[in-house]
């Protein structure tokens, strides 16, 4: 006997022959091909994703941003009890700027606005931001701007594409905006008139021209700014801040602090430092980008997982493939291992014959599907294109789906675990037919 016998008689065993076994060895080793393949080529399109979504929540919006828990709210209403006094937001900022870790801290005005282009109207967010003192935040907004610049310098406004496209609008152009805070004095002021003689109704009526204060802003810009899974899909209207100030009738206030980092990731350490050093007030509250988005990267990790489960079952069935492979070798070579058991062999070599088949169909099965899975992976939006041209459609609409490339990044992570789960699940389906080969007498199996 040669020195690695249990290695010498298992390559004996795989050699390519024109025998039932050796197509049941191929159709394994193909199932685990396949099911490597695939698990990479679709674990990089979510890890892509994934990362897509990130890098576009920390190119748009602010890293932290903080707010008075109980100051305006979105309708421009002051809810902060008597005896809630804090430093003024100024001062904040102050403090915010010479924290180690933060780029920039800018105030922004949010709400809502109702913007209207010969007769037709469209709500929109309202974002009021200023430029000056090297404004991160608008930094970011430039880069989204599609026609024209980002001008905050008047009375302008940088108008979502979605609503300057379905009012044919451009850059130049005028629009009339609402602010919906006063809302609460139109519908009482409403209320009023059709309780007033009708000679006081004319007054009334003047009144209420003059409390629904409509601006007209000039667009400067039109910007396209990510879209979302888990957003509202409404349009966005970016705005001087003393504009957004007057339309939410918040005089010199503002409704949060946007805070721009050197690092984006740590967000959340930072955040509990400004809270536990008290650089933010104790009545303000602050939220991170991860945060902001919980939902949507908590939704796509879960699909992660579930699809690691489900394409791991084709890894699965490959193993059991190698399985029915092994015990079919036991049973036809079920006299020769009756001699070498004979002739003194160990129960533990026999054994590691069938092991060492399961492990190099699983090693060699794994390493083509890496080698494949990786080729796809990272030609897939070519792949994408030669079949939209050959087959005449539209796979992965842009439109639909927000993504003008299919986004993959291969982690060796998640190759690691793939390829290694393969290969385990491979070696531990070989065990039984190994076990049942080792239990054969020689005497039975030479008389059979």
């Amino acid at each position: 006997m040669t020195k690695n016998f249990s290695l010498y008689l298992a390559l004996r065993y795989l050699r390519p022959k024109r025998t039932f076994v050796s197509v049941i060895t191929l159709i394994s080793i193909l199932g685990v091909t396949l099911g490597v393949s695939v698990l990479i080529v679709v674990i990089a399109v979510m890890a892509g994703f994934h990362a897509q979504m990130k890098e576009l929540a920390v190119g748009y919006e602010a890293h932290i941003e903080a707010r008075d828990a109980w100051g305006t709210s979105m309708f421009g209403e002051n809810h902060r009890p008597p005896d809630a006094a804090d430093k003024p937001w100024r001062e904040v900022i102050k403090d915010l700027r010479s924290t180690p870790g933060v780029v920039s801290a800018s105030p922004m005005v949010r709400g809502l606005l109702l913007i209207e282009s010969e007769g037709s109207m469209a709500p929109a967010w309202m974002w009021g931001i200023q430029q000056e003192d090297g404004n991160r935040l608008a930094e970011k907004q430039k880069q989204m701007v599609e026609a024209g610049e980002l001008d905050l310098s008047g009375d302008n406004i940088v108008l979502d594409g979605g609503v300057a496209h379905a009012f044919g609008l451009k850059v130049g152009d005028t629009v009339t905006v609402y602010a919906p805070s006063n809302l609460n004095g139109i519908v009482q002021t409403i209320r009023e008139i059709d309780d007033k003689p009708e000679a006081e109704k004319q007054a009334a009526f003047k009144q209420l021209r003059e409390l629904v204060l409509p601006l007209d802003l000039k667009v400067t810009g039109i910007i396209n700014p990510p879209q979302f899974q888990d957003s509202d899909k409404m349009a966005i209207g970016v705005v001087p801040l003393h504009v957004a100030q007057e339309l939410r009738g918040i005089d010199d206030g503002i409704s949060s602090i946007g805070i721009e980092l050197q690092e984006p990731y740590m967000a959340g350490p930072i955040k509990e430092q400004l809270l536990k050093n008290k650089v933010l007030p104790e009545s303000w509250e602050a939220f991170t980008w991860m945060e902001a988005h919980a939902r949507l990267f908590g939704a796509v990790q879960n699909e992660m997982m579930m699809m690691y489960i489900i394409l791991f079952i084709i890894v699965l069935v490959a193993a059991f493939c190698v399985m029915n492979t092994m015990i079919t070798v036991t049973v036809q070579k079920r006299r020769e291992i009756g001699i070498i058991a004979a002739l003194g062999t160990r129960i533990g070599q026999i054994m590691w014959v069938f092991l060492w088949q399961g492990m190099m169909v699983g090693a060699f099965g794994a390493i083509c599907g890496l080698a494949a899975g990786l080729s796809v992976a990272y030609n897939l939006n070519s792949i994408r294109d030669f079949l939209n041209d050959k087959l005449k459609l539209q796979l992965f609409d842009p439109a639909i789906y927000g993504l003008v490339e299919l986004p993959a990044k291969v982690l060796p992570k998640d190759v690691a675990i793939i390829c290694g789960g393969a290969f385990v699940l491979c070696s531990v389906a070989a065990l039984v037919p190994a076990f049942l080969a080792a239990r054969t007498e020689p005497a039975v199996a030479l008389r059979d």
